[in-house]
């Protein structure tokens, strides 16, 4: 399953790059011009992708003009991949085709048709097939630098198969477009949206089959100042240059100014209807979903908040794997770090950015005033720490907790803590044979608890639990600090 999707993953990094990469200029027919632009897009390829994917040759270009378009087929693309389990990809024809310009010439469309067939090479040797079925991207890229403004990639069918050993994955329909959109008060937003469908895998190494009938992703993130972005992508760009060290000495000094360039940066990727089978078909997971989130705000302001969740529902394992008993049927984890200074941020980051890689400060400064400076910065965030909703639920047992805690108990003064413990099956906690922290006191805890029914009438047990000097922990009360 993680090859399938890795070789997935692939594809699309590969058709984004030529979407949102590809050469553009002479609008009025040179095609001379279009072929140099051509070639510079292959010489930065491996740089603008950090290594992940580098131009390893093709045939002769044929560069041709079709109405009003600039029309480029490439035949026998080979991309080296930076990956410990594929060496090369190989398509036998892509098309660039250059169509109209928008903006005074400032951007240009572009299509990029993908071939029927490619081969990917495995570190070890063998070929795996690739066959996708109507595979193409659109976008709109600025012509001076080549930027992706608006991208869209589909892909109605694939199939990636391993000839040597017979495993396979197919999905489709794939679907993928992502926008910089500048906005009239000068701000920005980069929404990105992703879904895959359909996906089928078999791995007779395993042996296992399944299916996944949906993975999708969104993100967004946006900022107050576009010409600010473009700066840093311009700073960016200009990093690409140099070695290695040179390159982080320049990148060092940004650190501490790019996050007010993203006011919020947001990301949502759910995971629907998984299923693995063993060689007898026999089901040994379902899952009916799962999804992460994560959400960064406030950038821009005088505080941030960074917010993390992880829901699973409907999960089913063979009892060979695991006793049904013990199976979290479902699980929600959400939790949030509020009211983080970004002054505090900002000086965190510049403190951070003057720590070269060997340890040494730059600029003549101490390491220990660095430290001291970093150790300052982090006793500024005075964070808000919140659990939203914590939540397990077994067959026999639940349990929910939702909590709060402002400041630091290293620092006793506006130092606070609380949070409500709601379960449900109590008694058969010990059943589930996990490593309970201090359960020989789970009786001892029952009997501080509330006895409560929920609105369905099965019984809870409630705890409130609080934290404040000089009553460092309280269950309901109950100062249970010794």
């Amino acid at each position: 399953m993680k090859t399938a999707l890795r070789l997935t993953q692939a594809i699309v990094v590969i058709a984004a790059v030529l979407a949102q990469g590809s050469p553009v200029g002479a609008a009025e027919g040179d095609l001379a011009g279009f072929k140099s632009e051509i070639d510079r897009f292959v010489a930065r390829l491996g740089p603008s992708t950090n290594g992940i994917v580098k131009w390893a040759g093709s045939d002769p270009y044929e560069i041709r003009v079709e109405g009003d378009a600039l029309v480029a087929t490439i035949t026998n693309v080979r991309l080296s991949l930076l990956n410990e389990w594929v060496d090369r990809l190989t398509f036998d024809r892509v098309e660039i085709r250059q169509t109209r310009q928008k903006e005074g010439g400032k951007l240009v469309d572009l299509a990029i048709l993908l071939p029927e067939e490619g081969t990917l090479d495995a570190a070890d040797g063998t070929h795996i097939k690739i066959t996708l079925q109507e595979a193409r991207a659109n976008a709109v890229i600025e012509a001076q630098s080549g930027r992706g403004r608006d991208t869209a990639i589909a892909i109605a069918k694939a199939r990636i198969e391993h000839q040597k050993t017979g495993a396979w994955v197919s999905f489709g329909p794939l679907s993928m477009t992502s926008k910089l959109e500048v906005e009239p008060g000068g701000g920005w937003s980069g929404p990105v949206d992703f879904e895959l469908r359909g996906i089928e895998f078999f791995f007779p190494q395993g042996p296992a089959g399944g299916a996944i009938q949906r993975f999708a992703f969104t993100g967004k993130s946006s900022g107050p100042h576009f010409e600010g972005v473009e700066k840093l992508h311009d700073a960016l760009d200009t990093l690409q240059k140099g070695d290695q060290e040179a390159r982080l000495g320049q990148f060092r000094p940004m650190l501490a100014g790019m996050p007010a360039l993203f006011g919020t940066a947001e990301s949502d990727a759910t995971i629907e209807g998984l299923t693995v089978r063993g060689a007898g078909a026999e089901a040994l997971v379902s899952l009916a979903k799962a999804e992460i989130a994560s959400e960064v705000t406030g950038l821009d302001s005088d505080a941030a908040a960074i917010r993390f969740s992880v829901r699973e529902e409907g999960l089913e394992l063979a009892p060979t794997l695991l006793d049904e008993g013990k199976v979290p049927h479902r699980v929600v984890v959400d939790l949030q770090l509020g009211n983080l200074s970004t002054a505090a941020l900002r000086n965190l980051l510049e403190a951070a950015s003057q720590v070269r890689e060997d340890g040494v400060a730059d600029g003549g400064r101490e390491q220990q005033q660095v430290t001291q400076q970093m150790l300052g910065a982090i006793a500024m965030l005075d964070p808000v720490f919140r659990i939203h909703e914590v939540a397990v639920d077994t067959r026999d047992v639940g349990i929910a907790v939702t909590a709060e805690a402002r400041g630091s108990p290293l620092a006793p003064k506006g130092y606070a803590a609380g949070g409500d413990l709601v379960v449900r099956g109590f008694d058969a906690i010990p059943r589930l044979g996990l490593d309970v922290p201090l359960a020989q006191y789970l009786p001892v805890l029952k009997e501080l608890g509330v006895e409560a029914k929920a609105p369905d009438g099965t019984p809870r047990v409630q705890f409130h639990l609080a934290s404040a000097p000089p009553s460092w922990i309280t269950i309901n009360g109950n100062d249970i600090s010794a």
